[in-house]
């Protein structure tokens, strides 16, 4: 080995790479500090992973998967637990009359009383921006190979508030009467007839079943999640350097700090993007199916066979709501590995669309409960791969965190229709309702399969270099700020 004093220059090319990091450590000439450094970032960039850092990588996806998961997972099953199928319960137990029927849009995770003055009930978002923030929450920690398993952790919330939910308003319905309590003092107020009691009950709501535990969890919330791999406090600096490698790796188009920051023109730019509006466009209708879906599912059981008992009905509706969960995580799974998306949201359409059908033109009680399954089926299904899809394809953090607000503030407004599409005098057919969710099932699956087309042929052109004049006068920095307007950028379909 020879050592240049002027140049610093190796020629002993069997060098090993302890060795050279040995002498980094030692030596301090700036021109070989500069070029070691230099080929270490660009080998550990440009290089696949070895066995043991792929390993390390495993490890820290571990630990964040631990902090991070149970969290988001909560947050969603308080937040959809007190739904319009459990005061339904109630109300069946205990012949109450709701007040407005389209009180299922009130707020489930926030208390409703800074709304007691809103006469339309149906204008209140239930969720506000919990599930957007969730699902931004979760791009910034994941890639897009990992995204829709990591989500189906959140929708599972919502499966098992659906069939938990029923059961818990059936018990506390047997609560009736317990310390002088009518039942539905333990459970909510504002959506009755009488007001003489509601000051009162603002107070039960708000401290007994409900308010404690998300009020607690919030708080607990914001102390104990890290706003990015690079502030995780439960990760070591050598993982949380490797996360911040792994989404370089995974997001090249969009590697630099300009593209990890919220801009104006991001902000425009997603505004000014078809495909973020029929994104929004698709995921309308199916959050149509899965609000009506999870309010009225009792209801819709209960007139499958009006001789079944309350507990009977509530008891039904867990296997569909279970049935839901599995088959999203099934086709996650399969969606992540094959990092595709469309074929399977179309899928769970058209199964949705049959059980709709069934549940029209059924005869017999088994069929329509059929009919009930189908549904689940594509539930989750349709409006999860929805919600995933998109932010996938967008790297630039500005644009897709815009992006993701303006897909879900469209697809949460269908929450003011679906409580209207399922009225008590259409019973026991509900036509209207299952008419107009099919069909917007099948508007959704339209629009999937044009964006499938879409981005099928920009990839095709892309790899056939008809876009690379984009990078014309590009440095490599500002091609790595382009996003997905990048050639090198490749949908996920």
């Amino acid at each position: 080995m020879q050592i240049s004093n002027a140049d610093t220059i190796l020629t002993d090319e069997s060098l090993s790479s302890t060795s050279i990091r040995s002498l980094h450590l030692t030596m301090t000439f700036s021109g070989f500090e500069h070029a070691l450094e230099e080929d270490k970032a660009k080998d550990y960039s440009e290089s696949i992973l070895p066995n043991d850092d792929a390993a390390a990588e495993k490890a820290a996806l571990r630990r964040v998967d631990w902090h991070v998961l149970p969290l988001i997972f909560l947050f969603y099953l308080f937040s959809f637990l007190d739904s319009y199928g459990s005061l339904l319960a109630c109300r069946l137990l205990l012949g109450l009359a709701l007040v407005d029927p389209q009180a299922a849009s009130l707020p489930w995770a926030v208390p409703p009383s800074p709304f007691r003055g809103v006469t339309n009930h149906a204008t209140i978002n239930r969720e506000g921006p919990l599930f957007p923030c969730l699902i931004l929450y979760l791009t910034i920690f994941y890639s897009r190979k990992e995204l829709a398993v990591r989500l189906g952790y959140v929708l599972i919330g919502a499966a098992l508030a659906g069939a938990v939910g029923g059961l818990l308003a059936y018990a506390i319905g047997y609560m009736d009467g317990a310390r002088g309590l009518r039942a539905w003092r333990w459970y909510d107020f504002g959506l009755f007839e009488d007001k003489n009691y509601a000051s009162e009950l603002m107070i039960f709501r708000l401290l007994i079943i409900e308010g404690i535990p998300s009020v607690g969890l919030g708080i607990f919330g914001w102390f104990f999640l890290a706003d990015s791999p690079e502030t995780a406090w439960y990760l070591s600096q050598s993982q949380r350097e490797l996360l911040i490698h792994r989404r370089t790796r995974d997001q090249r188009e969009a590697s630099t700090p300009s593209a990890q920051t919220l801009h104006r023109s991001d902000v425009w730019a997603a505004v000014k993007d078809w495909k973020i509006w029929a994104f929004s466009l698709q995921n309308f209708p199916s959050d149509i199916q899965l609000f009506s879906y999870s309010l009225f599912l009792p209801t819709i059981i209960k007139a499958v066979n009006p001789e079944w008992s309350t507990l009977y009905v509530q008891a039904l509706t867990v296997p569909c709501f279970v049935c839901s969960a599995l088959v999203y995580f099934a086709v996650a799974f399969i969606s992540d590995a094959r990092q595709h998306r469309a074929s399977f949201g179309i899928l769970g359409a058209m199964i949705s669309i049959v059980g709709h059908i069934l549940l029209i033109a059924g005869r017999e009680v088994a069929v329509r409960y059929l009919g009930c399954f189908m549904i689940a089926v594509g539930l989750f299904v349709v409006s999860g791969i929805a919600v995933v899809w998109m932010p996938t394809n967008l790297p630039r953090y500005g644009k897709r965190s815009t992006a993701v607000g303006m897909q879900l503030m469209i697809g949460n407004s269908a929450g003011i229709a679906a409580p209207y599409l399922y009225p008590t005098g259409d019973s026991p057919r509900f036509i209207m309702g299952h008419a107009v969710t099919g069909a917007g099932l099948a508007l959704s699956a339209m629009v999937t399969g044009f964006l499938w087309w879409s981005m099928a042929r920009t990839n095709k052109r892309r790899k056939a270099g008809k876009e690379d004049w984009k990078m014309e006068g590009k440095t490599e920095e500002q091609i790595d700020d382009m996003g997905d307007d990048s050639p090198r950028f490749y949908y996920v379909t």
